[in-house]
């Protein structure tokens, strides 16, 4: 049986939910990135003298690589949204002041923007 980690008492009622939901992000997202840092520092094996071979650790290695930066890139953003729930901030969009919606914040519970907001930014990239 996992037993959960007690909820700061700041924290709340109605984002109790985001509030575990991080949390347990969070520490998939540690792990996970642990785990592929001790990969990655290892690096690509190369005891192969196959040219296809040396290609496809090469391979395996950006790759492994790439997940260990999108796993730190979500790590800071969950840490960002437990910030906001400590400092009451959180729900409300960061471009518009406005609520973001419950459905969005149970999908993304990290987001920082409403779906409007999200979508307008997108298409100005």
């Amino acid at each position: 049986m996992v037993r959960m980690k007690p909820i700061p008492a700041n924290i709340p009622e109605k984002w109790s939910w985001h509030y575990r939901a991080l949390e347990r992000i969070r520490d998939t997202l540690v792990r996970e990135s642990e785990e592929h840092a001790a990969e990655a520092r290892s690096g690509p094996d190369r005891g192969g003298t196959d040219a296809g071979d040396v290609a496809r650790e090469l391979t395996e290695h950006d790759t492994l690589m790439a997940e260990l930066r999108q796993e730190q890139t979500e790590l800071v953003e969950v840490e960002a949204a437990l910030e906001r729930i400590r400092r009451g901030t959180y729900g409300s969009c960061e471009a518009t002041g406005q609520p973001i919606a419950a459905a969005r914040l149970r999908a993304v519970p990290w987001t920082r923007l409403s779906l409007a907001a999200a979508e307008t930014r997108e298409q100005r990239r």
